[in-house]
């Protein structure tokens, strides 16, 4: 019997944008540091780089609103 591992390729090419200050904003649903929602902090490393890009475009978005 063949017998195989199947493992999934973690895609670190683009580092976290993690800050260290890992507090969730309950009202907006994503963390005070990094502007990232749990299922994003969770999924990053399994994502490819084109998610990651999509994220970081919308933390973007996220920390402009905050300061407004």
């Amino acid at each position: 019997m063949d017998h195989r591992v199947i493992t999934k390729k973690m895609n670190n090419d683009i580092p976290s944008p993690c800050t260290g200050v890992c507090t969730m904003d309950l009202d907006n649903q994503y963390c005070l540091g990094c502007f990232r929602t749990r299922h994003e902090i969770g999924g990053w490393a399994l994502m490819a780089n084109e998610e990651k890009l999509a994220v970081i475009k919308e933390l973007r978005g996220r920390r402009r609103d905050a300061k407004e």
